[in-house]
């Protein structure tokens, strides 16, 4: 199994409803939370197994690839 690159989660705060659905379903350590108790929007999510994006109710999750050291980001080969 390869390991996965790192995302930033991005959360559009207009639509979400705080149903902690996110929060519940991620396998990250304890802590992963914004300050809204949504997962963490500030740092990068190691796991990026994406489990809190198909669990939104609204679908206002998202997320980017974390660029990685010397500009590739691993998609596409570059």
């Amino acid at each position: 199994m390869s390991k996965q690159q790192p995302v930033l989660f991005s959360i559009g705060w207009n639509a979400c409803i705080n149903c902690g659905a996110c929060v519940a379903i991620c396998p990250q350590e304890a802590g992963f939370v914004s300050p809204f108790d949504t997962i963490a929007v500030d740092r990068p999510c190691d796991i990026a197994c994406l489990l809190c994006e198909q669990i939104c109710p609204v679908d206002t999750i998202t997320h980017q690839p974390v660029p990685r050291p010397g500009g590739h980001n691993g998609v596409n080969g570059q």
